[in-house]
């Protein structure tokens, strides 16, 4: 039996973008990956990738990649040494292969959803995985998740204007529903 579209809820047409938005460390990749576990019980197919932060002593030391396909997991990036809270990352080029491979059109292809955390300051700057999103925006039926910081959200957007977006507050319940209806809209 054929579900009816969800009242009020503009269909989002392929390609499609959804920027799951929230401020630097507000729990963003926490709650794509319950979103990830809540849309794979509803049935649908996910792939992509998360970037989980890592700590030691307290102390933010960098992301680790996990393909949600294979669940492969590698060092995706690290602060430089030396003192102070303001040294940059590194990207680490292990961790760059396994987020491609997550990414790449086989990976990917019969996905309902394809989660991409971190899309930020490296792929504004055509690093880290600018070229697979790019790629995956004419090869792929199925909506896009790009994790955003809440700073960078405009320019994801406006980079990605002629897409259909919708822009979801990370941390929100009503967020993980919203998803969920707009990948059942997807299958009528």
């Amino acid at each position: 039996m054929l579900q009816e579209p969800d009242e009020g809820l503009t269909p989002l047409t392929p390609p499609s973008i959804i920027l799951w938005v929230g401020p630097k460390h507000s729990g963003k990749t926490t709650s794509a990956a319950c979103l990830v576990q809540t849309v794979r019980d509803a049935g649908f197919a996910v792939a992509g990738c998360l970037a989980p932060s890592v700590y030691a002593n307290n102390s933010l030391l960098g992301f680790d990649v996990v393909n949600l396909r294979s669940g492969e997991r590698g060092p995706l990036a690290r602060r430089e040494t030396g003192p102070g809270p303001d040294r940059k990352f590194r990207l680490i080029t292990e961790g760059l292969g396994i987020g491609n491979e997550a990414l790449n059109s086989i990976a990917t292809q019969d996905a309902d959803l394809i989660v991409v955390d971190e899309y930020g300051p490296w792929e504004l700057t055509f690093q880290g995985w600018r070229t697979a999103v790019d790629r995956l925006m004419t090869s792929t039926d199925a909506v896009l998740l790009l994790v955003v910081r809440e700073e960078l959200v405009d320019a994801v957007q406006t980079l990605y204007g002629a897409v259909p977006t919708r822009r979801l507050v990370a941390t929100q319940q009503k967020s993980i529903d919203e998803v969920l209806a707009v990948l059942r809209n997807n299958r009528l």
